[in-house]
This record gives C-alpha cells, sequence and structure tokens, in this order.
C-alpha cells in the first residue's frame, strides 16, 4: 500500500506537516513540563492549605477553642465556603468540570486517597474550585481564586488542525513556484512527441529549474534543427530521384517494339518507384503545418471512399451518427486513404468501412476478408519500412501505416490492427471527441 502521495504538493504538504507537527509536540510537552506542571502543583499546594486550614478551623471551632465568628471570618477572607449536598448538589457543583489530574495531585496532597476527595472547576463571574471533604461526604468546599495565567492547555486536536492547515497553505505556496515549471516542461515535452515546437520557455524560478529549463529549451532547440536536416535530406533525396526516373521513363519511350515486354517491366519499375517517392514525401510532410477545421468525419470517409471505388467498386461503408470535431482536413484524408489502400493492397476486396461512437471516442473501422497478420508482427508494422509476411507482402516502402500513426498521434488518437473472430484484419482509428 503506498503510503507517500504521488504528487510533489502532497509530498511537501506531509514533509511540512510531519516537521511542524514534530516541533508542535515538543513545544507541547515542554510547555506542559516546564509552565503547566509547576502551575498546577502550586495550584494544588495553595488548594490542599486552605482545605486543611479550613477543617482545622473546623475541628478547633468543634472543641470550642475557637469561637464561630472568628472561623467564619477567617473563611471570608480567605474566599472558602463550606456547601452541604445533603438536599442534593446545587447547580454551580453541577456544572462545574471535574478534574482528575488535578483530584489525584491533590489527593496525593492531602494524604488520602482519590476515593475521599474529587476536585471541580467552576468558570462563571470567577474561578471556583469545588473540592469534596475527605472528612465529610456531603460537604464541599467552594474556593474562590483569581484567574491563573497559563493554566489551561487546549487539547492536542486543535494544535493538529492549525498545523494541519499551516501544513497545506505552506505547501500549496511552496510547490505553486515548482509545478509551474514543472507542468510547462511536461506540456512542452509533449508537443516535442508529437513532432510540434513548444518554442521557448520562460527560465524562471527556482535556481535548479532555471537549469533544468535552460537545458530543455538547448534540446528542444536541437530536436527541431535534427528534425528540419531529416526532412531536408529525405525530400532532397526523393526530388533529386525523380529527375533520372524521367529519363529511364523518356528513354523506355524509344524502345523497339522488340522489347516491348522489357519496357513494360521497367515501366512498371519506374511507377513503384515514384509511389515510393510519393510516399516518402508524404511522411516528411504528415500535415503538421496544416491548421485543424470543425467538420464532419463522416463527409471526408465518404468522399475517400468515393475516390477510391473509380479503381473497385467492391467496398461498402456504414457509417454511424458522429458529432463534429476539429481535425486537420488534408492529413486525416491521407490516413483514411492509406487504410483503405492498404486493405486493397494486401488483402484484395470487398472491403468494409464502419464509423462509430463509443464512449465519446470516434471509431473507424476498416475491415477486409484476407488473410490476416500473426499477432507478433502486428505492432512492428507501424514502424517505418516494416513489412508483414508474405501472405499478405508486396511492393511499397513499408511507410503507410508509419504514416498512418504518425497523423493519428497528431489528433491525439490511435490506430490499431485486430484479427477478426470470421476472417480478416480490422484496422480501426480511435480519436477522442473532445
Amino acid at each position: 500500500m503506498r503510503i507517500l502521495p504521488k504528487t510533489a504538493f502532497g509530498r511537501i504538504a506531509v514533509l511540512v506537516g510531519c516537521l511542524l507537527l514534530i516541533n508542535q509536540w515538543v513545544s507541547y510537552l515542554s510547555i506542559s513540563w516546564y509552565v503547566a506542571q509547576p502551575s498546577m502543583k502550586q495550584l494544588v499546594q495553595l488548594l490542599s492549605a486552605d482545605v486543611k486550614t479550613s477543617l482545622e478551623l473546623q475541628a478547633l471551632e468543634f472543641e470550642g477553642k475557637i469561637d464561630g465568628s472568628v472561623r467564619q471570618q477567617i473563611m471570608d477572607n480567605q474566599r472558602i465556603q463550606f456547601i452541604s449536598t445533603r438536599m442534593g448538589e446545587p447547580k454551580q457543583l453541577r456544572e462545574a468540570r471535574p478534574y482528575s489530574v488535578l483530584t489525584e495531585q491533590l489527593a496525593e496532597s492531602l494524604g488520602v486517597s482519590e476515593s475521599q476527595t474529587e476536585m471541580r472547576v467552576e468558570e462563571s463571574d470567577n474561578i471556583y474550585y469545588w473540592i469534596k471533604s475527605p472528612q465529610h461526604t456531603n460537604v464541599w468546599l467552594r474556593i474562590a481564586m483569581d484567574p491563573f495565567e497559563g493554566f489551561y492547555i487546549h487539547p492536542p486536536v486543535v494544535y493538529i488542525s492549525v498545523i494541519l492547515l499551516l501544513s497545506l497553505l505552506g505547501g500549496w505556496i511552496f510547490t505553486k513556484q515548482i509545478s509551474r515549471p514543472l507542468r510547462r516542461l511536461e506540456f512542452a515535452a509533449r508537443e516535442i512527441g508529437r513532432g510540434d515546437n513548444p518554442g521557448q520557455l520562460k527560465e524562471e524560478g527556482l535556481e535548479e529549474m532555471v537549469t533544468v529549463t535552460r537545458a530543455f529549451n538547448q534540446m528542444a532547440r536541437n530536436v527541431q534543427q535534427l528534425e528540419q536536416d531529416r526532412n531536408l535530406l529525405l525530400a532532397g533525396v526523393s526530388h533529386d530521384l525523380r529527375t533520372p526516373l524521367t529519363r529511364i521513363r523518356l528513354a523506355t519511350e524509344f524502345m523497339g517494339d522488340a522489347d516491348e515486354e522489357l519496357r513494360e517491366g521497367i515501366v512498371r519499375d519506374t511507377e513503384d518507384m515514384d509511389q515510393i517517392i510519393d510516399q516518402f514525401i508524404s511522411f516528411v510532410r504528415d500535415g503538421r503545418d496544416e491548421r485543424e477545421q470543425l467538420g464532419d468525419l463522416n463527409a471526408l470517409v465518404e468522399e475517400c471512399i468515393k475516390s477510391v471505388r473509380l479503381q473497385t467498386q467492391d467496398i461498402s461503408f456504414e457509417l454511424g451518427k458522429l458529432p463534429k470535431i476539429y481535425f486537420k482536413p488534408l492529413a486525416m484524408k491521407r490516413l483514411i486513404t492509406n487504410l483503405i489502400m492498404n486493405g486493397l493492397k494486401y488483402a484484395g476486396p470487398p472491403l468494409k468501412v464502419t464509423t462509430t461512437l463509443n464512449n465519446n471516442m470516434i471509431q473507424l473501422s476498416v475491415l477486409d476478408e484476407g488473410p490476416g497478420i500473426k499477432d507478433a508482427e502486428m505492432e512492428h508494422l507501424f514502424q517505418p519500412f516494416s513489412r508483414g509476411d508474405s501472405a499478405r507482402s508486396g511492393g511499397g516502402s513499408g511507410l503507410g501505416l508509419a504514416i498512418v500513426r504518425r497523423i493519428a498521434e497528431m489528433h491525439g488518437g490511435t490506430v490499431t490492427l485486430h484479427n477478426r473472430a470470421e476472417k480478416g484484419l480490422e484496422a480501426r482509428l480511435q480519436i477522442p471527441v473532445h
């Protein structure tokens, strides 16, 4: 079971809270030992002396050694009252709060057991201490005293609650200074992962965060430069290859009828190479610079199917009701066309295209009736220049599904392959509605 929270705020709040609680608990114990306990002992000694004096005066009066008026005058000066409870406890006594710790210390000071006496504290117009007489079970002494500063100690619950609030507030303020640049780094890292340029991040905050942000900015610049160099290289190579292909194609036109078969083979090869070059260019220009637009994905699917139906009529579709979403039209059209052409190329007709809406996810499926693919090879096919086994192999550069995945990830979606239970393969595209 995880004890520490996962977030930086949670861990810092727990750390600050624990340190403050330990510090407060030490302070609480220190006050109890060095302030509260000596104060309580002093209070108990004063009350014990008053009780002993009152009992001694009562005994002297009983023996006739002093007059009752003298005893009463002394007790009035000491603000001590004898209260009988034979007719029931008075309201002040019932509302007074009992203190077991004070009772224990008072019994020890009087030299009696705890069952023989009891102490309660009444807080009204003044502080009154009710002490049960050790010699008379139905007699209480009510002693008035001025409030003893520093005596009352708040329960630990109050301290814990205050410390918890302070730790949360301190953790929030502290982590806010850390979480902001971390969130910016997280967002920028996702942008780079999708191939976008997050721009220059502000180098501010703590010294460590400034160092990390500066290193991240340098890494982002290097990645962007590598991406530009790679795109320039692929585009240059693809462009330069078209020149000799054009010359080869032109040369075949001057070949005689005796070399008809050779000429057709060369033409097919040059056309295949031209298609491979087109795939290279599509892979480089994956539509990242295209602006997203709000549109109907079903309409785009129908458009793609109609353009492909010029080659084969054996394509059916079943389109469910979909909400309008933001997507890049040209890139999404290339994705859908690649999935359809991939199914026709490697499995052949018939082909079926469906769209559905499940759990706030738009799902587009291209279903064929081919031999399928081994499960171990499915993920490998999405890598650039990768092809399947001989059952579904053919010409091409192996960039079709790689282009599809890049465009899907650019839209926050996924593309997966699944063998159908009945027969064939399903190419499944899933895109979140929002």
